[in-house]
């Protein structure tokens, strides 16, 4: 209710002309500022509060489920998301974190659990989390991999992450093990296969197989002999949305690892508003060309 009464009560204030209200505008810019920062912190922390409801429940369950390891610092804090929450492709996506968008494109296959940070009282949104002490969750990490039905590590650095790569070789067979690399630099990749890529049996791909426009985005998939295959994350157009857009991409991407694991794929619904938009900028272009080619034929005669 605060996030809808912000926002619109902010497209009023840009409706009237500036001044109009005098010393009274700064004070509801001010007032309404503040009420969409506390409704994207409450959004935020009911978030939380849902996911350590249900997280219980799914990690007692007899289902085997998707394993998402991750160093913690790429976990959101609840801090930069709500601020996050004045950008405005952040607000048109929902203000859902990455790992909500992935856990949501992989719900056909799987519930997904991660480690927790150690003395975080609500989890952050996303994966059911388990919590484990230092010197318990080696082990319950292996004890998950060898479980899941799928292990995604999210790549990044860190002793602690260098070690789930090296544990997950071992213990995961090779076609159910992914990497996800999302909004890396081509700096940070080559860090990384520089000093990880070692515990793999085949070596990780160069930069130049796997980045577009020096960032690398997709998965890392694996062959029975561990040959690599970079999914690039993607979406048809017509089927990407402004609304939680990573969850369709990683949904259209993942197709492969369905159909590997047997798990029926439906694609992301065709969005209406990107047709209408695509649509309107089609005869805004047709539009102009007509009108330079009367102005042409015009200058002619």
């Amino acid at each position: 209710m605060l996030l809808a009464i912000g926002f619109l009560a902010g497209i009023v204030l840009r409706i009237i002309p500036p001044g109009e209200l005098g010393e009274a505008d700064f004070l509801l810019t001010i007032v309404l500022l503040l009420l969409f920062l506390i409704g994207a912190f409450l959004f935020f922390r009911g978030r939380q509060h849902a996911d350590q409801a249900t997280a219980v429940q799914i990690i007692e369950d007899d289902k085997a489920d998707i394993l998402y390891l991750r160093a913690f610092r790429s976990d959101p804090s609840i801090i930069g998301q709500t601020f996050k929450s004045l950008l405005r492709p952040h607000l048109m996506s929902g203000m859902y974190t990455e790992e909500e968008q992935l856990r949501e494109a992989l719900k056909p296959i799987g519930d997904m659990v991660a480690i927790g940070q150690p003395g975080e009282s609500l989890p952050k949104p996303g994966a059911a989390r388990m919590y484990a002490s230092d010197d318990e969750w080696k082990q319950v990490v292996t004890d998950q991999m060898k479980a899941a039905r799928l292990v995604i590590i999210r790549a990044g650095s860190g002793r602690g992450l260098f070690w789930e790569f090296q544990q997950a070789v071992k213990v995961v067979p090779p076609e159910k093990l992914l990497i996800l690399f999302f909004q890396m630099k081509k700096k940070d990749y080559e860090a990384l296969r520089e000093s990880a890529g070692h515990f793999f049996p085949q070596s990780l791909p160069e930069s130049e197989a796997v980045q577009q426009y020096s960032i690398v985005n997709g998965f890392m998939r694996f062959s029975q002999n561990w040959q690599t295959d970079f999914l690039r994350l993607h979406a048809p157009l017509i089927r990407r949305s402004s609304y939680k857009p990573i969850q369709r991409m990683f949904q259209c991407t993942l197709k492969p690892v369905y159909e590997s694991l047997g798990v029926p794929w439906q694609p992301p619904t065709v969005s209406v508003l990107m047709i209408g938009s695509l649509a309107f900028l089609a005869i805004f272009g047709i539009t102009i060309i007509l009108v330079l080619i009367s102005a042409i034929f015009d200058e002619l005669l």
